[in-house]
């Protein structure tokens, strides 16, 4: 499991537009693992603090109890609409909880420095914040009429592949 400044250093060419990708928009998508091992997806904000992604959740959050019981999580960037080539990117997550509530407290107070929409005063005592440890990523994007995929799983090298339009054969191109 990688730090995303870990990531981004074994990875670049798909941590950076991942990265850019969050950063542009505020909101992402994490799909958790209910008690029953149902998927779930929940809207949500991320933070680049010093070298980790980090998401807080509300206290008891139903998300919040997921990673706690389950760590093993994933993150899909926000496509506009139908018409939206600019590209995706999925990340393949371990969420570790910060239970120092010093350390939470600190994350939370960068997390809203310099925005307009939130306040530390919002954040309650026992509000969650979870550290997101890479262990995969893709990046997949259209080019002309290529859906060109490049990916990457933890101890592996980096892979990309392309197929041309909807129903041509995968290529392995490095």
């Amino acid at each position: 499991m990688l730090t995303f400044a870990e990531f981004e250093a074994v990875a670049p060419e798909i941590a950076a537009p991942i990265r850019a990708k969050l950063e542009d928009k505020g909101l992402c998508f994490l799909a958790t693992l209910r008690r029953d091992g149902s998927p779930r997806i929940s809207p949500l904000e991320v933070s680049f603090l010093q070298d980790g992604l980090y998401v807080g959740s509300m206290p008891g959050a139903t998300k919040a109890r997921d990673l706690q019981r389950d760590p093993r999580c994933a993150l899909l960037t926000p496509i506009t609409d139908k018409d939206d080539l600019s590209g995706e990117g999925k990340a393949f997550l371990h969420a570790i909880e910060i239970t120092d509530p010093a350390r939470a407290r600190e994350l939370l107070v960068q997390a809203v420095e310099g925005t307009d929409d939130m306040d530390i005063d919002d954040f309650g005592d026992d509000s969650h914040v979870f550290e997101l440890r890479v262990t995969g990523a893709a990046w997949q994007r259209v080019e002309d009429d290529t859906w060109v995929t490049t990916s990457w799983v933890e101890g592996q090298a980096v892979r990309h592949r392309r197929r041309d339009g909807a129903s041509g054969e995968v290529v392995e191109v490095g």
